[in-house]
């Protein structure tokens, strides 16, 4: 039986003219080989190994009564439900494998819905599975989502709703909890310790379910070494010394910076000698003063592209204001400093800064703000020190990259290769970068650019294996219906038929729906890619007519990363677009 006859088809019942006895065609069995996703969050300590074990059990107790089979597991470790699919990195294998006709499975199958998807993320992700005609399986609504069971669809909307629910209310039980501790008991929740400090044993834990399984309590107690650091580092910004010159006057002592003098719980750091950024977070750290704090910096999520609400948001952490941090009621470890001590720091932090007062500064002149975009922010490293360089304004505007060797180590090898000062400027380089872009498209380079693009281009082919695939499951689904069909001409039960042959008409319907939503194909000639390249014109010049912002957007889209050799005055630039991408956020206190 061929395709075009497929309106003859029907499910049993209604070849039969019989009420249903069993589900719609879409849930009634014959799943086949299937995927699994699930995802595990260990902000609450949750175990990834037992998390997938029930996840996946739960899976596959569902679907083997009807046939199913799971042929590969897709599990995200660590990964947030507020991330879109696409941002996961499990989930997005997912999505890249419906691309590909030889994936091996045609349905997706998960533990618990509402672990993967939150919010909106169903109706986002739903249709990129019906495109390629990919099943999900959802153990919540009791079978196979059909797009077209408005409950179904009602279903899956509330679950997405639940799913943000839980999820605030865990995030603000917790810290409402951690809160309490501190406030009322001055407990220790965990993390690196300031500098100057050590975590060490503090005793059973109160909780008698945790104390019975061997948990700890954790305290901090002084460092002798670095609390005498810490006390001098208050001593001299109170006596007039900045920063800055704190942290060089501690390099040329030898004083062993935070990362040197805790290695092991500082690995995400270099052991380069003291920053002025290290000096001013012991001084705006009020835990030196013997009182535990909680709160200080908050978790704000924010859409990572304005512009695309479905992009989802990234978190990033920013100072509470006042109100939102907690002190302990009584001292909760020994101080370092006093808390007279911290507050005159404080006082005298605030008497030095620019602009404290509506836009004034300290000598009465009103301060202008200059938003300057350095578009290799983040790219550009020295070749003596490997330091990022630090965008740097000079002579009337002009923008430059600088590698300062005042907060060296003294005496080491580096320090002593490294100038004081090395400086690069920001539009020789951008305008050498964009005129090399710009090449790839010109008349030297134009057909080798023009062969690589054709040569990489193998849609057709991926089209046709899919195209492939999808006949030849319509073509198996109907073989099964006909032998039902034959079975039921010499005197089988209806009954006993029904869920095989229901089941094979969903298989074929999906597989033929694909066959619809396949688009054509649109393979493009040399003639048209000339055409296209030809209308980008001249592209340096358009690169050095754009925005600084979106030269910048440019620039981290090719992955970008510079290297420069102060001595030889040569630059290595390299660029890896099609590279693997991890974004971390670093903060204060971890990674």
């Amino acid at each position: 039986m061929s395709g075009d006859g497929a309106e003859a088809w029907g499910t049993l019942d209604e070849l039969l003219g019989m009420e249903a006895l069993a589900a719609d065609a879409g849930n009634a069995g014959g799943v086949g080989r299937l995927a699994f996703y699930g995802r595990c969050s260990t902000e609450d300590n949750q175990d990834p190994a037992t998390s997938k074990a029930w996840q996946v059990g739960e899976a596959a107790r569902f679907v083997e009564p009807l046939g199913g089979e799971i042929v590969e597991e897709f599990f995200d470790i660590g990964q947030s439900r507020s991330l879109p699919w696409e941002r996961r990195g499990e989930a997005n294998r997912v999505l890249q494998a419906l691309k590909d006709p030889g994936r091996g499975w045609d349905g997706l199958v998960v533990g618990e819905a509402t672990r993967c998807w939150f919010s909106n993320q169903f109706s986002l992700t739903w249709p990129k599975f019906d495109r390629y005609g990919v099943s999900l399986w959802i153990p919540s609504l009791g079978g196979r989502f059909d797009p077209e069971n408005t409950v179904h669809d009602m279903a899956m909307t509330i679950t997405g709703g639940l799913s943000k629910s839980e999820r605030q209310h865990v995030q603000r039980r917790v810290r409402a909890a951690m809160a309490a501790q501190v406030l009322i008991d001055g407990r220790y929740q965990g993390g690196r310790p300031p500098y100057g400090y050590l975590v060490v044993d503090g005793g059973p834990h109160p909780h008698p379910r945790k104390a019975q399984e061997g948990q700890r309590l954790r305290v901090l107690v002084v460092d002798d070494a670095a609390a005498a650091v810490v006390q001098r580092i208050f001593e001299m910004y109170l006596a007039g010394w900045g920063s800055k010159a704190i942290a060089e006057q501690l390099n040329r002592d030898g004083v062993p910076c935070p990362s040197a003098h805790a290695p092991q719980q500082n690995r995400h750091r270099k052991m380069d000698g003291w920053q002025h950024s290290a000096v001013v977070a012991i001084l705006e750290n009020p835990r030196y003063t013997g009182y535990a704090i909680y709160g200080r910096w908050q978790k704000v999520e924010e859409l990572l592209d304005p512009e695309d609400v479905a992009a989802g948001y990234i978190a990033r952490f920013k100072r509470s204001p006042q109100a939102k941090i907690v002190r302990s009621r009584e001292p909760a470890h020994p101080a370092i400093v006093s808390v007279e001590t911290f507050t005159a720091a404080q006082l005298e932090k605030r008497k030095r800064r620019v602009g404290g007062v509506n836009g004034w500064s300290s000598r009465g002149r009103q301060r202008v703000s200059k938003k300057r975009t350095y578009e290799l922010r983040g790219r550009v490293r020295c070749g003596i020190c490997d330091r990022k360089m630090e965008g740097a304004a000079r002579h009337k505007e002009v923008k430059y990259y600088r590698c300062n060797a005042r907060t060296l180590l003294p005496e080491s090898v580096t320090a002593l290769a490294h100038p004081q000062q090395i400086y690069l400027r920001e539009d020789l380089v951008t305008q050498a970068i964009n005129r090399w872009i710009g090449e790839l498209f010109g008349p030297l380079n134009r057909q080798v650019t023009i062969d690589l693009l054709l040569a990489s281009d193998d849609s057709s082919a991926r089209r046709d294996e899919h195209m492939a695939q999808l006949h030849g499951r319509v073509a198996a689904a109907e073989v099964v219906m006909g032998r039902l069909q034959r079975a039921l001409n010499s005197g089988w039960d209806p009954a006993a038929l029904r869920e095989q042959y229901n089941a094979a008409v969903a298989e074929k319907r999906a597989a033929e729906t694909a066959i619809t939503q396949v688009p054509p194909e649109a393979v493009m000639s040399r003639e048209e890619l000339e055409g296209y390249v030809d209308q980008l014109g001249d592209m340096a010049r358009a690169l050095e007519r754009a925005e600084p912002e979106e030269r910048s957007q440019l620039y981290g889209a090719l992955r970008l990363s510079l290297v420069y050799h102060h001595v030889d005055q040569i630059l290595d630039v390299e660029v890896d677009p099609l590279a693997d991408r991890v974004d971390k956020l670093r903060v204060r206190g971890g990674t």
